[in-house]
Order: structure tokens, then C-alpha cells, then sequence
């Protein structure tokens, strides 16, 4: 069966992406110094969120691309548009060139869309969910791994930052030569009878949200998770004076999210596990918003990460059972879309609060944000129980 060699490849494929999108932001303002860019400038902020703004227009687009040329294709496209993009930042001679290259990683980019689209036409619905589970994975190990290598990297190579774009852009290249060798796009995806049984059930149980409902559920985890990341150095410097515990703190949830899937990726999950996951993510939030000790912070990170987990999981779980194959490529760039423009509108809302507040109010942010998702969650499960039960009555 093509499961086995598809997904290591597709993961893979989307680590060597995201290992360069995901740790390169992190030290823009030291790249843009080049360019005679000081590190207090607001264009900083407009072009770290530059790629995402563009992806986030740009994904329902590729999307529709995938369905109609195919996932495979869509694919390819995503990894050679990153090395163009790349190669054309590490070459760039003006600021104007580089903030191109920046518009063209946005633009061509979404590799995570067109990896999710592309295994959405080869796995069943329960292998897809896992898989979603395995590409969030590869985001989170490149989340902790790259700013750690590249941090190193640009120690070294004190006096080539900008060319460093360069000789990353050989990891889309190789991520390109892999998936030239996977298979072309599957119509497995039309489900077995024992997936569409199971689908029918999840329908009678009120478990199958329809997909726009989840495109909101997306957004608002992804608002409450985003919107505590901008600021917070200068929050958990209050309480951890050494900037590497504090960026060891930061990366918490993701360790988490790395430490237990391997672990749990064999069991099942349903919107249990997604309602579960945005309670410990309130609470979480909320405590880290009225902390008295550095232990307490600790502590709140580790049941965030819990709560991350179990989100993902969950959210997976109820996407693979909604999406239709024919349709997997636009939905799943309807979903990247909603998750880019939910991180934009994050990064300045936090900053809008840190200024007019303090560093602290974001995590009120995010467990009201959470809150209103679980909330969410709740009565559109309710709402689909209903007619079921309407059923049992008038057949009594």
C-alpha cells in the first residue's frame, strides 16, 4: 500500500520548508540591518507579517489550483516557489528586492496546504486525521529546531546573514527532488464503506461540524495560541531573568506537542479531545495572566502545551471527517488562509494591548478566545444531537 513510503516523504518534504520560513522571521531585524533597517523600526513588524498576509490571501487560490491541476502539482509548486523566493532574498542588492523575495515567499509558499492536499487524495479519513496530527509535528519540531541551528549558523557566519538565504534554499530544493518521486494524486479518497458507515454515525452522533464552522473553530485557536507569542520575552522576563530559560519556556508547548504525539498517535481522537484541549488552554492563559511565582509559569506552560496537543488532535480528527476528496485542496487552503489571517490580526492585537496595557493582557486574550471556541464547539455539538433525538421520540 502507498501509505508506508507516502507520508515520510510529505513530511519531510514539509520540514525542509517550514525549517526556513518558521526560523528566519526571528532575526529579521538583524538581515534587515543590512539594508540600513534600525532594530526599533515599525517595518519590521510590516515585514515579518508580509509573508503571512500574502499566504493568507493567496492559499484559497492554490487551493482551488490543487483540485483543478492536481495535489502533486500543487505541491511542487509550493517547494520551488520557496527556492525562488529564497535565492532571490539571499541575492537581493536593495531593500525594495528583498521585500519582493518576502512577497514571493507568501505568494508561492503554503506548503502545509499543499502537503495536507496532497495526502488527503491517498489516505482514508482516519490515516488523513493522523496524518494532519504527523504534519503538525514537522511545523513544531522546525518551530524549536530552526531559530536553535539558524542562531548558530549566523554566529558563525557573522558577516553573511543575508546570503545565508542561499544555501537554505537547498532545503525546498531537496524537499522539491523528493516529491518528485511520489505517486501522482489517488482517488482513494473515495471513501471505503466502512469509512462511510463511520461517517454516517459521526453524522448521527453530531459529531461531522460542516467546514465552515470549523474554518471559525480554526481561527479562533489559532488567534488564542498566536496572540501570546509576540511579547513574550518581556512578559516572562518579570519572572526568568536568563533570555535561555525564557526561550526554553517559549518553546514548552511545542516540546509537549513533539513529546506525546509519537505516544498517542495510535489512538483515536474526536471532538472530545478538541473541547478538552481549548479548556486547558483558557485555563492555562488565564493563569499565566495572574502568576505569582516563576514555578506557577512553569506549570502554566506544560498545561498549555497539554492543551495544544489535545487541540490539534481533536481539530484533525473532525477536519479529515468533513473534508470531501474532491474538494481537499481548496479546503485545506481555506483552513491555511484562516489560520494565517487569525496570526495577523493576533500579532497586532497584542501589540495594541502590550502598548495600551501590559504584557500580560494577551493571555487574557487568549483565554477569552478559547473560551468563546469551546463555547462554540459546544452548542454546535448540541445542535447537531437534536435531531437525532427528535427521531427516537416520534419513533417511541
Amino acid at each position: 500500500m502507498l501509505t508506508g513510503p507516502i507520508l515520510p516523504v510529505v513530511l519531510s518534504c514539509h520540514f525542509l520548508a517550514a525549517f526556513t520560513v518558521l526560523g528566519m522571521p526571528l532575526f529579521l531585524p538583524r538581515l534587515l540591518s543590512g539594508f540600513g533597517v534600525t532594530a526599533d523600526s515599525p517595518w519590521i513588524g510590516v515585514m515579518f507579517s508580509l509573508p503571512i498576509v500574502m499566504t493568507a490571501l493567496s492559499a484559497p487560490w492554490w487551493g482551488r489550483f490543487a483540485d483543478h491541476f492536481g495535489r502533486k502539482i500543487s505541491l511542487l509548486r509550493a517547494l520551488a516557489g520557496l527556492v525562488l523566493a529564497f535565492v532571490l532574498a539571499g541575492l537581493a542588492p536593495t531593500l525594495p528586492i528583498f521585500v519582493l523575495a518576502l512577497i514571493m515567499q507568501g505568494l508561492f509558499g503554503g506548503t502545509l496546504a499543499a502537503a495536507n492536499g496532497y495526502l488527503a487524495s491517498h489516505l482514508d479519513r482516519q490515516a488523513l486525521s493522523k496524518a494532519l496530527n504527523w504534519t503538525q509535528f514537522t511545523a513544531r519540531l522546525a518551530l524549536v529546531v530552526a531559530p536553535i541551528g539558524l542562531g548558530w549558523l549566523l554566529e558563525i557566519h557573522t558577516a553573511t546573514s543575508q546570503r545565508l538565504y542561499l544555501w537554505l534554499a537547498l532545503l525546498p530544493m531537496s524537499g522539491l527532488l523528493l516529491a518528485l518521486f511520489l505517486p501522482a494524486d489517488s482517488n482513494t479518497t473515495a471513501r471505503s464503506p466502512q469509512n462511510s458507515a463511520a461517517q454516517a454515525d459521526n453524522q448521527a452522533n453530531g459529531q461531522l461540524l460542516p467546514l465552515p464552522w470549523l474554518l471559525l473553530i480554526q481561527f479562533l485557536f489559532n488567534f488564542s495560541i498566536v496572540v501570546t507569542f509576540p511579547y513574550f520575552l518581556p512578559y516572562a522576563s518579570e519572572w526568568v531573568g536568563q533570555t535561555s530559560i525564557v526561550g526554553l519556556l517559549y518553546s514548552l508547548p511545542h516540546l509537549f506537542y513533539l513529546m506525546l504525539l509519537p505516544l498517542m498517535h495510535r489512538h483515536q481522537q474526536d471532538h472530545r479531545h478538541l473541547a478538552a484541549g481549548l479548556l486547558l488552554l483558557a485555563l492555562a492563559s488565564c493563569w499565566q495572566a495572574f502568576l505569582n511565582s516563576n514555578i506557577e509559569l512553569i506549570a502554566a506552560r506544560a498545561i498549555f502545551g497539554l492543551g495544544l496537543f489535545l487541540a490539534y488532535c481533536g481539530l484533525n480528527q473532525m477536519i479529515s471527517e468533513a473534508i470531501k476528496a474532491q474538494q481537499a485542496g481548496s479546503w485545506f487552503g481555506q483552513l491555511d488562509a484562516a489560520g494565517k489571517w487569525a496570526g495577523v490580526i493576533a500579532g497586532i492585537t497584542a501589540g495594541w494591548l502590550c502598548v495600551v496595557v501590559n504584557y500580560s493582557t494577551p493571555f487574557i486574550a487568549a483565554a477569552l478566545t478559547s473560551s468563546i471556541a469551546l463555547i462554540l464547539l459546544f452548542l454546535l455539538m448540541f445542535k447537531g444531537k437534536e435531531p437525532r433525538n427528535a427521531n427516537i421520540t416520534s419513533n417511541q
